[in-house]
């Protein structure tokens, strides 16, 4: 085995007949997206969750990490020490598992699937990677071992694949905003302003994500030059074949769970709400977590779950769409357990059945 063939596939690359359980680790499992991971993961029927693992916090118990995961017998490991695990959770932030399999390339190589929720190799191209992280990458040349876990998009190679980069919060509800505008070669102009709650940020505490900083506060941040947009416009030009401009605007929110988006658009003709809604409702007609809404969504009633509700207006030639997921679900971990399903060719829908509270 050479030192970049960590990850070539123990198994032929067809999809794999179900079994009972599947052993699965977490590695990171102390950050949020580790940690709404580890609950999915609990509560999967085909799942036995095996091993869990932090930096910082190695030896604790996984309760003492998650208050609201009191009581599961499982201390959390070494950073990689998953034991028998089958598939690997990759939940490090984003920089970290880079630095980790750069320095140890057979870091996780006992397990035949690896499904990474950070950003470090959803990337194709080198030079925008390093333009918008700002950093240079270790071992980039590992990246083109990884399908892009966007299941509505990308279904048929994340069935065949067994190293998986989940997409980012934002990229994930903008990609489900505007994908069938662009594949159906509406849109001319688009500007995208997206908002999104405290708890994209991570769990360690930073000065913009303090309580009393964040509660009332409303602010844009990184104008035109957010690390999402090279992959938004990856994922589209992949599926559609189109090149994609836009302008993308994030926002930070005065809540914890949620990402808003709200994308304007100028279309190349005159097209009714009526038509744009079908147009939609079409492309998104197998896809059982995209709920097409009449109105606007709400983040309320998608938070704790992997939906993504999308609403959509057009007059004339402008159009709106506007779409709503929990960033820690749909765009984190719920989304590399709708992954991890379609890969094991368990029901797509396995251990995400819930849906959120009201009120």
């Amino acid at each position: 085995m050479s030192e970049h063939d960590f990850l070539t596939p123990k198994t032929p690359k067809t999809p794999r007949a179900p079994k009972t359980l599947v052993k699965c680790a977490v590695v990171g499992a102390s950050g949020y997206i580790g940690g709404e991971l580890a609950r999915l993961l609990l509560g999967h029927p085909n799942v036995e969750l095996v091993a869990v693992t932090g930096r910082e916090s190695a030896g604790k118990m996984l309760g003492d990490v998650h208050p609201n995961l009191a009581g599961v017998p499982l201390k959390l490991r070494d950073l990689t020490d998953i034991g028998p695990a089958e598939v690997v959770f990759l939940s490090l932030p984003n920089g970290e598992t880079m630095k980790v399999l750069a320095d140890n390339p057979t870091a996780f190589s006992n397990a035949p699937t690896v499904i990474d929720t950070s950003a470090d190799f959803r990337l194709h191209n080198q030079a925008e990677y390093t333009r918008f992280y700002r950093t240079e990458h270790p071992c980039f040349e590992l990246a083109a071992q990884f399908t892009y876990g966007q299941p509505e998009l990308f279904a048929g190679q994340i069935c065949e694949s067994r190293t998986i980069a989940a997409p980012g919060c934002f990229a994930t509800a903008t990609i489900l905003a505007l994908y069938p505008l662009v594949a159906a070669g509406l849109a001319e102009h688009i500007v995208v302003n997206a908002v999104t709650g405290s708890s994209g940020s991570g769990a360690k505490v930073k000065e913009k994500t303090h309580h009393p900083f964040r509660a009332d506060s409303f602010y844009a941040y990184e104008s035109l030059k957010h690390r999402h947009i090279p992959e938004i416009r990856q994922a589209l030009k992949t599926k559609t074949g189109r090149e994609v401009e836009f302008i993308f605007q994030p926002h930070s929110g005065p809540f914890v769970r949620g990402i808003f988006v709200t994308a304007a658009a100028s279309l190349n003709r005159s097209v009714s709400g009526a038509e744009l809604h079908q147009i939609y409702a079409d492309a998104y007609e197998k896809s059982h977590f995209v709920r097409m809404v009449k109105g606007s969504p709400n983040i309320k009633y998608v938070q704790g779950t992997n939906f993504c509700d999308i609403g959509v207006e057009a007059d004339g030639q402008s159009a709106v769409v506007m779409a709503a997921i929990d960033n820690l679900i749909k765009g984190g971990a719920g989304q590399a357990v709708q992954c991890f399903n379609l890969i094991h060719g368990f029901p797509e829908t396995a251990g995400l059945n819930a849906f959120s509270l009201n009120p």
